[in-house]
């Protein structure tokens, strides 16, 4: 095997758990690989704000992510982008795990997954069929493509109120859509909110999307109720919350809930010995500021493991 093979810690997933995961490593002295499918970031860089991580009081999710990627240079982690892990197996002789990527083989001491999640979807007729033409899971990718028009955005926490803040900005009406009759969002995006010109449609959900080759409806229907209305839009934002990328830690035999995150203890560690994980595929709160946090416990902890082993 070529020194390139052979590494410390793979990390898999290039989000803020992962970054602060290689930063740790790096920084331990450990020869640390961060993997990452498509580029560095994860779900942080499509938030269009972020006003809860230290230090910064109002920053663009692009721009902490640059920030992170950077420092993980400067911390000396290898960052392998576009290399998105197809499998993860362990050889039983020599305890290695070996990581498959298109761009090559890795064989790793411990292996941190960071794999995230994606975009939870709400599986209401139309919502396959529109997806790109007025269905989107991105305001800070696809907003600008719908200035001055009627926009909808489907959820009630976080994610979904800063995006309805930040569309209202640009758009010329933007509704807020959500099944309860109070937010989940943090206080203070709440009294962002409800002091804006985003309207906020309480108790109901999205029963179906309609249009031609573009989006020009839903069908809402009222929870309490079970009334039905239509309302013309010409773009369906939809945060609803993550779905978890566990797959790969799934056939690794890596425990997981019944939601499919995977399980892990106060050191991140899973049930398989050298095998940790951090950030939202993990049963955590969804902050980025949690997902560091566990990054770099998820490091510690790999180091400490790699010291043991060596001893």
């Amino acid at each position: 095997m070529s020194d390139d093979s052979e590494w410390d810690l793979v990390i898999i997933g290039g989000g803020p758990g992962g970054m602060t995961a290689a930063i740790y490593g790096a920084r331990y002295g450990l020869k640390t690989l961060l993997l990452e499918g498509k580029v560095l970031g994860g779900a942080q860089a499509t938030s269009p704000a972020i006003e809860n991580y230290p230090g910064f009081l109002f920053i663009t999710g692009m721009e902490l992510a640059e920030k992170m990627k950077e420092h993980v240079k400067k911390a000396g982690a290898t960052i392998k982008e576009i290399a998105e892990v197809s499998r993860v197996t362990q050889d039983e002789a020599t305890k290695r795990f070996i990581v498959e990527t298109r761009r090559g083989e890795y064989r790793a001491k411990t292996i941190i997954f960071a794999t995230g999640g994606g975009h939870r979807k709400l599986g209401a007729p139309g919502e396959e069929e529109f997806t790109g033409r007025g269905v989107s899971y991105c305001a800070t990718c696809d907003g600008p493509l719908f200035r001055g028009k009627t926009v909808a955005v489907v959820g009630g926490g976080n994610s979904a109120v800063t995006e309805a803040l930040y569309l209202s900005e640009i758009t010329g009406k933007t509704y807020l859509i959500h099944r309860r009759d109070q937010l989940r969002a943090e206080a203070a995006l709440q009294k962002q909110i409800l002091n804006s010109d985003v309207e906020i449609i309480w108790d109901s959900v999205v029963r179906e999307i309609r249009g031609n080759q573009f989006v020009s409806e839903i069908v809402l229907e009222n929870v309490k109720t079970g009334e039905q209305s239509t309302l013309k839009v010409d773009c369906v934002f939809i945060s609803i919350g993550v779905k978890p990328e566990s797959r790969l830690a799934k056939e690794l035999s890596v425990e997981t809930n019944e939601y499919g995150e995977i399980k892990v203890d106060r050191l991140q560690q899973t049930n398989i010995p050298g095998v940790y994980a951090a950030g939202d595929v993990t049963d955590t709160m969804k902050q980025i500021v949690v997902a560091a946090a566990g990054g770099a416990i998820a490091a510690d902890s790999a180091h400490k493991y790699i010291m043991q082993m060596e001893q």
